[in-house]
């Protein structure tokens, strides 16, 4: 086949694409296939429309906030976390296969049954790529 050939059959596919591109509604917060309301408006939905970003906590405040719920002090709210570093990338081992993931490396000063802080404990928390879900938490063993 010549360019010009090769050529035409791309645009004619470009075109067969569009032409059978489906319409879509907004209804709120999602998208649907047929009018949701009567005074539905129909939205060009582009292939590259990312997603609304995940609602609630995310990235070192989701490991913060796992830090408080897993210390089991007498005073949790009291509890003194700090990140440590930066936020890492890491391959971990999860539900049996290698993982990507984000780790964050923190310490947690917390009181002991005395009302007194113990001082800084290394812990880690790894986070889904998303860094909306918490796939381990552990003190660290420094």
């Amino acid at each position: 086949m010549n360019t010009k050939t090769l050529l035409a059959i791309a645009v004619l596919g470009m075109q067969v694409g569009i032409a059978c591109a489906q319409q879509m509604y907004k209804c709120g917060n999602t998208f649907s296939q047929t009018p949701c309301a009567h005074d539905a408006v129909a939205k060009p939905l582009s292939s590259s429309a990312a997603p609304d970003a995940a609602p609630g906590l995310s990235g070192y405040a989701l490991c913060a906030e796992t830090a408080r719920k897993v210390y089991s002090g007498p005073e949790p709210e009291s509890a003194r976390i700090q990140q440590i570093g930066e936020r890492r990338s890491e391959v971990i081992q999860y539900a049996g296969k290698g993982v990507a993931s984000h780790r964050y490396d923190l310490g947690i000063d917390a009181k002991t049954p005395y009302g007194v802080y113990s001082g800084m404990k290394p812990h880690t928390c790894w986070l889904s790529e998303d860094q909306h879900r918490v796939l381990q938490f552990a003190r660290a063993t420094r």
